[in-house]
């Protein structure tokens, strides 16, 4: 009997119990004998349905505290089955010549494995992945696995800090070999009398070609504070891993260098510089770019001394706003970042440069090199390259010194 039905027996019961109480109450007369036993039974009833319905009531909130204890330990389950990477543990289990945890090894495998589908040769202890699938990795036991999360989290910082993601470029991550990039021409079309033959439209390509170059960096971390169990520790080291990787790379791409076979091409090589002063210079730089139908969002990157040498130009005589005002430069985004050789800037379409990725951060755990000074030294291997795709997308400037 469920509870609806036990209430309703109940109630029932209840009326009847009632309506025979009234009519003794009415009706001065005894009860028969049979009258007195079908009252007695029906009390009886009643005092039955109640303690049944307690009985009931006490199981249902003892159901709910079984449902409660069951989420409850399927929870703490999950929890245990969740392996959390500690590269702080993984660089400590190498400084003192101790093995890894399983965690550790899985990761540092799947880094492996991704420097070998780029055909790269791994020289360091440790292979951080960087791959945007995102897919767990196993460890030992059946279902373990790593939390992605918190594994992958080099790439994403390292594409929020960089100021060339952030103006637009192409970052094109997880790549094996050598990578031709086709960069299309203008489309020859022209006009043509009604029954003339028409001249070939078809657009011509070319292609940039991205191959990976060694980026090389190392930062020092003191034994003491490796000995700290805090995530604050491990996301400090991360953090620092991903500013020597970004320092690099932006200085390298807003370089001046010609480029080799071991480092890109700045984009900064050989360019003619137009002197910005005031507003019509402004206008004439953005004119070169349009005049070459670069249809892209076009942005400024900029020096901070060219940032505040624009700050301090008004835009007209009778305009008090500067030509630098609020991140912007006439309207139109502008970053600013020390990378950038003092005084110039750089106005276009960023879309029409590329950076390249190939397989994981490559790390060497070096313990004696700094020993004297209580540190462990990490170097950081990594593989990038970068080229402007049409050169005519961007126009160079510089301010007055």
């Amino acid at each position: 009997m469920n509870s609806v039905e036990i209430l309703d027996a109940k109630s029932q019961l209840k009326a009847k119990a009632e309506e025979m109480i009234n009519t003794c109450k009415h009706e001065v007369r005894m009860f028969t004998d049979d009258e007195q036993r079908e009252y007695n039974e029906t009390i009886k009833k009643i005092k039955d349905l109640n303690t049944e319905m307690k009985d009931l009531e006490k199981r249902l909130n003892n159901s709910d505290e079984e449902v409660k204890q069951i989420k409850s330990n399927i929870k703490s389950i999950k929890k245990s089955m969740e392996k959390r990477f500690s590269l702080v543990n993984a660089i400590n289990a190498i400084a003192k010549n101790q093995l890894m945890d399983d965690v550790s090894v899985a990761v540092n495998e799947a880094g492996r494995e991704e420097m070998r589908k780029a055909g790269l040769s791994m020289g360091g202890q440790i292979q951080l992945p960087m791959s945007e699938l995102r897919s767990a990795v196993t460890v030992t036991a059946e279902g373990e696995d790593v939390v992605p999360t918190d594994l992958y989290s080099i790439m994403e910082p390292l594409r929020a800090k960089n100021v060339l993601v952030q103006a637009g470029a192409r970052f094109l991550t997880g790549l094996v070999g050598d990578v031709q990039i086709p960069v299309m021409s203008a489309s020859n079309v022209g006009w043509a009398g009604e029954v003339a033959a028409a001249a070939d439209g078809a657009p011509t390509f070319s292609h940039k070609t991205l191959s990976p170059k060694r980026l090389t960096a190392y930062i020092d971390i003191s034994k003491q504070l490796l000995n700290q169990d805090a995530i604050g520790i491990e996301q400090m080291i991360r953090q620092d891993i991903v500013n020597a990787i970004n320092s690099k790379l932006e200085a390298t791409i807003l370089g001046a260098a010609a480029g080799s076979s071991t480092q890109p091409k700045g984009i900064f090589n050989g360019v003619t510089y137009t002197t910005v002063g005031d507003m019509e210079d402004i206008a004439g730089l953005e004119a070169t770019v349009e005049a070459a139908n670069v249809l892209g969002e076009c942005k400024y990157i900029l020096a901070p001394s060219a940032k505040a040498a624009l700050r301090a130009k008004a835009k007209g005589e009778n305009v008090a706003e500067s030509l630098y005002n609020n991140g912007e430069i006439d309207g139109t985004k502008a970053l600013s970042t020390s990378h950038v050789a003092p005084n110039k800037l750089v106005y276009g379409d960023f879309s029409n440069l590329a950076i390249g990725q190939w397989g994981p951060v490559d790390l060497t755990i070096d313990n004696y090199t700094q020993a004297v000074n209580g540190c462990v030294r990490l170097v950081i291997n990594a593989y990038f390259d970068a080229a402007v795709l049409r050169s005519e997308a961007f126009a160079f400037g510089q301010t007055a010194e």
